[in-house]
């Protein structure tokens, strides 16, 4: 073989290579993705259970709901500064006043309406 002939076919060899073709290790495995790459679990959902402290003409109540389901009212003492048709609805770790679109606001939570939802670990609700 000549000098000229065995440099065309070394370049001829490296040339797939150096253009990002395949080259003879085509077979080759993809890196192992280091477990700090690897993609998370699904993100975390918001509860489906809602918790409500209602205000009814005779009496204010304590209940929750959950999808369509509506858990047995509890008689609790009525907020001063909640009128008739308003409810108070926990929302994470804060509350929020609804049933009127004017005295729709953040409120302190009631602590009847705290003590009927269950606490978890990260404090959702």
């Amino acid at each position: 073989m000549t000098p000229g002939r065995s440099t065309l076919l070394l370049l001829a060899a490296l040339l797939p290579a150096c253009r990002g073709g395949e080259s003879t290790d085509a077979a080759a495995p993809p890196p192992e993705t280091p477990p700090s790459a690897a993609p998370s679990a699904a993100p975390p959902r918001r509860p489906t259970t809602r918790h409500y402290l209602a205000r009814t003409a005779e009496r204010c109540e304590v209940y929750s709901v959950d999808r369509d389901a509506v858990s047995p009212a509890t008689r609790t003492p009525c907020p001063p500064d909640l009128h008739v048709g308003e409810r108070i609805r926990v929302m994470g770790k804060s509350c929020m006043r609804e049933g009127s679109t004017e005295r729709r606001q953040p409120v302190v939570c009631p602590g009847a309406l705290l003590g009927a939802r269950p606490t978890t670990v990260d404090g959702g609700g």
